[in-house]
């Protein structure tokens, strides 16, 4: 027996004898044949396709049974007398299968085809030069992320242009101008001074608002990095009652060669019973030394001047060729007290690199505290009024000045860190200028320096200079 597998050979290489053939039924077969053999009929071919063996003279019957989707065609010989049992195949016979080769037309199709790309994915092997591992088109592709988008064609002429009232945002006058606002910050942070008020000039607020801008005004010291203050437990203070008396007191301080006490304050002489500076220490060289948070005494102690607070108005304005200076609307009395010199206090290595900065770029307003000589100068701390400060950073130089700086502490015990206090020399008339000595260790020379920091206070003592060079330093 053969098997013939498919239907697509050519019909001269098909075996025609004895072939048993695969094919789908598409109708009943027939219920007549001469054929003894098995006959499976594909549905793809027409049941005449079927060979069958030469017929016998035997009358037969023709039985179908489906087998595995095919159609099973058997055929046998009918006993006439008796019905013919159930069908069954003929003993198993050897079979052969026949393999076809493709027709010459498929074989055309076939040579004419191509991969297709779905079909078949190829993947070469990942190497060290492979551009997975080393693209060779990042650049381009950075390009066209940072490229800039295509223009759009946008025909403006159908564009609708309504004409009307502008509104608010394009009003030139709603916008608010840049002096205005720096006006209206200056005035903020003058509000937050404590103490009397503190004005500029209606003619020089625009001026001084550009000046302070980056500037800040502030009521203590800021302690920046470095900077330790003594702790509490070494701060003195005296065991008076509510008014300390200078004979008991511990806090005031002893004339170095007599027993005597040394005593800063006193009424003033017009009787107004302000707290001003004794006329005998406005000459001398010596650190007031207060009562303090150690102290038992109250607020109202007559050794409480400086902490108490400033007492008078003051006033910033334009002094045309020497700056910004300072005045007060008030009448002021000798050895009264103005105000403190505020700023950063930072250590002696920063306040080196900030002079150098300021040679080049601007004015110093470094002032050392270095009132006591046993503390090494590389230990000493310094107050910066450049960016933060009072109102006294405005004052100005004078070799005949109406003010003077001195030292005062109520912390006794901390020689590192303590307040710098400006008090009047004489009476001052309300809208005079104050001023104090830069360098009051200074003396007039003959020959001034071309290089030193010349003096503009005009006065008829003018030193010429400030400092001998350049650098103020911080003494």
């Amino acid at each position: 027996m053969v098997i013939d597998l498919t239907q697509d050979s050519d019909p001269e290489d098909q075996v025609r004898s004895g072939v048993i053939s695969l094919l789908p039924s598409k109708r009943g077969p027939e219920t007549n044949s001469d054929s003894d053999d098995v006959i499976l009929n594909h549905k793809r071919q027409p049941l005449q396709s079927t060979i069958r063996r030469p017929s016998s003279a035997t009358s037969q019957q023709s039985n179908v049974t489906t087998v595995n989707g095919f159609v099973l065609t058997s055929a046998r010989k009918l006993q006439h007398q008796t019905p013919s049992p159930s069908p069954a195949l003929l003993p198993a016979t050897a079979i052969s299968v026949v393999v076809p080769s493709p027709s010459r037309q498929l074989k055309k199709e076939i040579e004419s085809a191509e991969w297709a790309g779905e079909s078949r994915s190829i993947t070469s092997e990942l190497t060290g030069l492979s551009e997975e591992f080393f693209p060779i088109d990042v650049h381009e592709k950075r390009g066209r992320k940072g490229a800039y988008p295509a223009a759009r064609k946008i025909n403006r002429a159908k564009i609708p242009l309504p004409i009307g009232m502008p509104g608010p945002i394009l009003t030139k006058e709603s916008q608010p101008r840049v002096h205005d606002q720096l006006c209206q910050s200056l005035m903020r942070k003058l509000a937050m001074i404590d103490g009397p008020r503190v004005s500029v000039d209606p003619t020089d607020v625009q001026r001084l608002a550009r000046v302070t801008a980056n500037f800040q005004f502030i009521n203590k010291y800021t302690l920046r990095n470095g900077v330790v203050p003594t702790p509490a437990d070494f701060i003195g203070g005296c065991g008076c009652n509510s008014h300390c008396s200078p004979e008991t007191c511990l806090c005031f301080d002893q004339e170095e060669d007599f027993n005597v006490k040394i005593i800063p304050y006193c009424q003033a002489r017009d009787g107004s019973g302000l707290q001003v500076l004794a006329s005998e220490f406005l000459t001398r060289k010596a650190m007031i030394q207060e009562c303090g948070v150690r102290c038992n005494c109250d607020d109202k102690c007559p050794n409480r001047v400086v902490q108490r607070g400033r007492t008078v108005r003051l006033q910033i304005f334009n002094t045309g060729r020497r700056g910004f200076g300072l005045r007060s609307p008030d009448y002021i009395r000798a050895g009264q007290f103005i105000d403190l010199y505020l700023g950063e206090v930072i250590t002696k290595s920063k306040a080196d690199r900030r002079e150098e900065y300021a040679l080049k770029n601007g004015h110093s307003y470094l002032f050392g505290l270095d009132w006591f000589p046993d503390i090494n100068e590389e230990d000493i701390y310094v107050v910066d009024g450049q960016k933060l400060g009072g109102p006294t950073r405005f004052m100005n130089h004078s070799c005949k000045p109406n003010c003077r700086m001195i030292p005062v502490t109520s912390r006794i015990g901390d020689g590192k860190i303590y307040d710098l206090a400006f008090f009047s020399l004489k009476d001052i008339p309300p809208l005079t200028e104050l001023t104090f000595d830069y360098n009051p260790n200074a003396h007039k020379s003959q020959n001034v320096d071309p290089s030193a920091v010349p003096c503009l206070c005009g006065e008829d003592n003018c030193r010429g200079q400030l400092w001998p060079n350049q650098r103020k330093g911080i003494k």
